[in-house]
């Protein structure tokens, strides 16, 4: 075996390849001042990277061995490593949600610091990855930074959502991967880093795409913005912030769920592996560029113009006149409004929440706090000025219908009148109501039972109710002739009515000394000694 030098071969001498490496030094730096990149960022990528994710097709497809794929998902889907989440069902109830795995299980009432949280290690991924667990990913590591950035959308437009969002970052360079959730309805974008990013460029680039996906199609909500991952800037001072379902789960890949779609196809990949190794990432300094370049979210008074969507060359034309309805707000029909006028009124009908920054800022969880608090009802505050200058053209009119919507008034009962009929039942003003007792204030026994006694003028089957005489609980019927009045017996037909438990009735002393009240079923109002009703 003979060793040829580079030297030999092109006759060059040692001191010419001195010189050589020493020109070639030098253009190396000067292309680093003019790309503005460390010597960190410009060096070659390790083995591993190299072999995962920059050798063209990838060394890992389907065929690859399953201890290269298990580093391959670990090294891509990099998340902390002393936590995760296992996903549990309840078949008899229904009810399903996430937990972290803790060794001997969940129990409540620990603390965080107090538990013992099982690591993220390569059996857990394997495990996975074949269908035994579904773990949850927790992605903000700890400096605040995160390896990739997830955008979940739900609903039933939910996969229309997710695709305005690729659109978005295709017009912006960053490179996503658009994979169909558990359930098979939801989506969820991906958008991967050479090396951990701080949250907040992250999320800044999310939400940047977030806004221009929301310029294409009006009908997204801004709830979108609480369903980034990570979900917060910093990390909390007592937790470790939210989880994400991690993709390419075994038992739902063969229902082609947690799988990466094609979106010329929008099919499953029929190699996953083979297209998350092809999967461009970006660098750091490339996200904070994208992040730049895709601006922040405008709300409120902040919004003063219509900004045009970038990432599409399609400009629908705003009608010369929108039709507008002046009531307790400005009511506008959607028909007549485009996708980037509509996104721009429901900007400016929001706010910042300022409970979402201010525990954001106190390292104190967000979770179910939304980021933006919206109004949708348009406002006349929010909404005059910005529909005056919907248009290039400040002059441009707004039609306005000569008429108010009155609002509907409450329907009032009407009014008892001598020739309406009456139950055939009648009860004294202020008494309790049929099957209740109530203790008056000399301490007799009040009672409200219906008092059913036969007419002599009747058949045995017909019963009649006494009337109510004025100053006395109940008055005798009129008799008839000189047949004695026979003994008040219940009626078989009704139920027997139990006695319930006396209760005081508290009352303030004010208004009246307490009464002692049998509280029935339902309850029952009884008028007190000044006028006052006491329950």
């Amino acid at each position: 075996m003979v060793n040829v030098s580079r030297g030999d071969v092109r006759g060059e001498t040692p001191a010419e390849m001195a010189d050589e490496l020493a020109r070639l030094r030098t253009e190396n730096a000067r292309l680093l001042r003019l790309l503005r990149l460390t010597r960190r960022e410009a060096a070659p990528p390790g083995l591993a990277q190299a072999g995962f994710f920059e050798a063209p097709p990838g060394a890992v497809h389907a065929g690859s061995p399953p201890e290269i794929k298990v580093a391959f998902f670990g090294a891509l889907f990099a998340a902390r490593t002393d936590i995760y989440a296992v996903r549990w069902d309840n078949a008899r109830t229904g009810q399903k949600g996430w937990l972290p795995a803790v060794r001997g299980g969940w129990r409540k009432g620990i603390r965080h610091a107090d538990r013992d949280y099982l690591p993220l290690t390569a059996e857990v991924l394997a495990a996975h990855l074949s269908g035994q667990i579904h773990i949850g990913l927790y992605p903000l590591l700890d400096g605040d930074r995160c390896s990739w950035l997830a955008a979940d959308f739900d609903g039933t437009a939910a996969m229309l959502d997710a695709l305005n969002y690729i659109k978005a970052a295709r017009a912006l360079g960053v490179p996503a991967g658009l994979e169909v959730s558990r359930s098979g309805t939801g989506a969820h974008a991906w958008v991967f880093f050479t090396a951990p990013v701080p949250a907040e460029a992250a999320r800044r680039l999310g939400t940047g795409l977030l806004g221009e996906a929301m310029s294409l199609r009006g009908q997204m909500s801004l709830a979108s913005y609480d369903r980034l991952f990570p979900s917060q800037d910093t990390l909390p001072a007592s937790g470790v912030g939210n989880l994400i379902a991690a993709p390419l789960y075994g038992k739902s890949r063969r229902d082609g769920a947690t799988v990466f779609l094609d979106t010329a196809t929008m099919e499953p990949c029929e190699d996953q592996w083979a297209f998350l190794s092809t999967l461009g990432r970006m660098t750091p300094r490339e996200a904070v560029a994208a992040a730049n370049r895709a601006g922040r979210v405008t709300v409120g008074s902040g919004v003063e113009r219509i900004s045009a969507a970038a990432s599409t060359k399609t400009r629908p034309e705003c009608p010369p006149v929108i039709h507008a309805r002046l009531g307790p707000g400005i009511r506008l029909e959607q028909s007549e409004l485009t996708p980037v006028l509509l996104t721009t009124l429901k900007r400016a009908a929001s706010m910042p929440n300022p409970l979402f920054y201010e525990r954001q800022r106190l390292r104190i969880s967000t979770w179910g706090i939304p980021r933006f608090l919206q109004s949708f009802e348009m406002p006349p505050r929010s909404g005059r000025g910005v529909r005056a200058r919907r248009q290039a053209d400040p002059g441009a009119p707004l039609a306005r219908p000569d008429r108010h919507p009155v609002p509907a008034r409450q329907a009032r009962r009407p009014h008892r009148t001598a020739s309406r009929p009456r139950s055939a039942h009648h009860y004294l003003p202020g008494r309790p109501r049929p099957g209740h007792d109530c203790r008056g204030r000399q301490g007799r026994t009040i009672s409200a039972r219906p008092d059913y006694r036969r007419r002599r003028d009747a058949g045995p089957a017909r019963a009649v109710r006494r009337s109510p005489a004025p100053g006395g609980d109940v008055a005798r019927p009129r008799r008839t002739g000189s047949a004695p009045a026979r003994p008040a017996q219940r009626d078989p037909r009704l139920p027997r009515l139990r006695r319930r438990r006396p209760v005081a009735a508290p009352w303030p002393a004010a208004y009246g000394r307490r009464h002692e009240a049998w509280n029935g079923r339902y309850g029952y109002r009884r008028r007190g000694v000044n006028g006052m009703f006491c329950r």
